[in-house]
């Protein structure tokens, strides 16, 4: 058994990492929503904007310089801490002297008091990333699982404890500095690295374009993410962004688990080849098809019984969240190909591609809101449901200009991915399906068991080859071993 754990794959390993986080998230809200509410987690949504900004950015940007180098020096490694922490201390000042003017727009006093308590969480992400880079350039992901289980449980821990003792929104607080302290700790604690701090020139220029480019790119993936909340929170209250958290978290927690394993991977792995070769446009396919085959079906699946969900583990403050939440869950249909074509960008070192399709997903989602936001938040997640359709021919055409390849074989896959997810959302829908027979429980756990059936027999009969590819996927492939035919052949001459 120990054999088979340490042959998983690393996309294994991170899928097993985000599910377990998102299942550790899920644990921790359901005990903690009935006794905190939606307006205490609407406060933390809010504060999180500003907060989150800084600890996203900032660490992402600094691991991807990291990663992008090809030969990583110990010159690098001090560089990059001396940059990001001096950063990440001015920005907090800067969040310290902004508190009182963001709880003034927002008519809440307590918020300057959570921006304040919440300023170390940039520091401490940054203090994460030199390890966290190092052991995703060598594929290590196993130790990231564990740092990020082990962190969690032990955040999730204290938040229970401050919850329960009435701390209220303040529980949030405590639970997530806790967790990124642990953080902190594990992930210095599994490298062979002493943390540095030194500047040298030449080897800021190394990492300056990569780092400037994925900055500004995290800035708009974390906008696009956080300025709905903002938005909404400005013209519709508290209340309503703790509903549209509790919408976006349910399809955060499938791009986590599903999606984002095969890109983060998928995009150190396609630094083997040339972006133009029939190699990088195969591994590309495997990695959409793979994604594509997971995410699809339990998108639309959950988007169905999403219903059923809210009845069994929320009271009723938490029922207007239903059709939000079904209309956000739907909006990932096409991300598992966004998030695909950034990790093909980054691996081609196309930061600055990266960085305006960003651009783009920010500018549209912030429109979107903004523009719906004064006809109610299903008004909103409608419009969020139906405006990533509108981006699809962009990517497929960036695809081609810069790589020179995109064909039907490259997309089959997702495409008979979404006929059989739909088919499957249609069956679950079924008004004699939905009939509590022996109970919600009962029928919750008889309606996903059709889903999966439906599905697994869809697969079956029309992508059996990519289905096994997807398998074979789960274990590291030994040398001399060849994964099972993918989507993709080669081309003839």
């Amino acid at each position: 058994m120990l054999l088979r754990l340490t042959s998983l794959s690393p996309v294994t390993w991170m899928t097993i990492e985000k599910a377990a986080q998102q299942v550790l998230w899920l644990t921790l809200f359901v005990v903690l929503a009935p006794i905190l509410g939606p307006h205490a987690y609407g406060l933390f949504s809010i504060v999180m904007v500003f907060v989150g900004f800084c600890e996203f950015v900032l660490s992402e940007g600094a691991i991807e310089a990291l990663v992008s180098i090809d030969k990583l020096e110990r010159r690098h490694i001090a560089t990059a801490n001396l940059v990001s922490v001096a950063m990440a201390i001015g920005l907090g000042c800067l969040l310290f002297a902004l508190a009182p003017v963001i709880a003034e727009v927002f008519d809440s006093d307590e918020i300057s008091s959570l921006v304040s308590a919440l300023i170390p969480l940039p520091v401490l992400s940054l203090l994460s990333a030199i390890p966290i880079a190092h052991l995703r350039r060598s594929l290590q992901y196993r130790r990231l699982a564990i740092r990020t289980v082990a962190a969690f449980v032990s955040g999730g821990a204290f938040g229970i404890m401050l919850a329960i003792s009435g701390a209220g929104v303040w529980a949030l607080v405590g639970q997530v500095l806790a967790q990124r302290t642990v953080e902190v700790l594990i992930a210095w604690g599994s490298v062979p690295l002493q943390f540095r701090l030194g500047w040298s020139a030449p080897h800021f220029h190394d990492m300056k374009s990569v780092a400037l480019n994925v900055f500004a790119a995290r800035a708009m993936v974390f906008g696009y993410g956080q300025v709905p909340r903002l938005i909404i929170g400005l013209m519709l209250g508290p209340t309503v962004v703790g509903l549209y958290t509790m919408a976006s978290r349910f399809l955060e927690t499938i791009m986590a688990i599903i999606v984002l394993p095969y890109a983060a991977v998928g995009r150190i792995q396609l630094r083997e080849w040339d972006p133009t070769s029939w190699e990088f446009e195969r591994h590309f396919s495997i990695m959409l098809q793979n994604a594509s085959i997971l995410s699809l079906p339990i998108l639309v699946g959950t988007a169905a019984l999403i219903p059923n969900l809210f009845q069994i583990w929320l009271d009723e403050h938490w029922l207007p969240g239903v059709i939000p939440a079904q209309l956000v869950v739907l909006s990932g249909l096409p991300v598992a190909l966004f998030y695909c074509c950034d990790a093909a960008f980054l691996a081609a070192k196309l930061s600055r591609v990266f960085k305006w399709t960003a651009a783009v997903q920010g500018v549209t989602i912030a429109l979107t809101v903004l523009c719906l936001s004064p006809f109610g938040l299903v008004a909103v997640c409608a419009g969020l449901a139906l405006r990533p359709w509108a981006l699809v021919p962009l990517y497929l055409l960036l695809l081609r200009r810069h790589f020179g390849w995109l064909r039907y074989k490259t997309l089959v896959a997702s495409l008979q991915s979404l006929v059989g997810a739909l088919l499957m959302g249609t069956l679950l829908s079924v008004p004699f399906l939905r009939k509590p027979w022996f109970g919600q429980t009962f029928e919750l756990v008889m309606l996903i068991s059709i889903g999966a059936l439906f599905f697994g027999l869809f697969s079956f009969g029309f992508m059996r080859s990519q289905l096994k590819t997807l398998l074979a996927g789960i274990f590291i492939q030994r040398p001399g071993q060849t994964l099972p035919p993918g989507s993709v052949e080669r081309p003839n001459p």
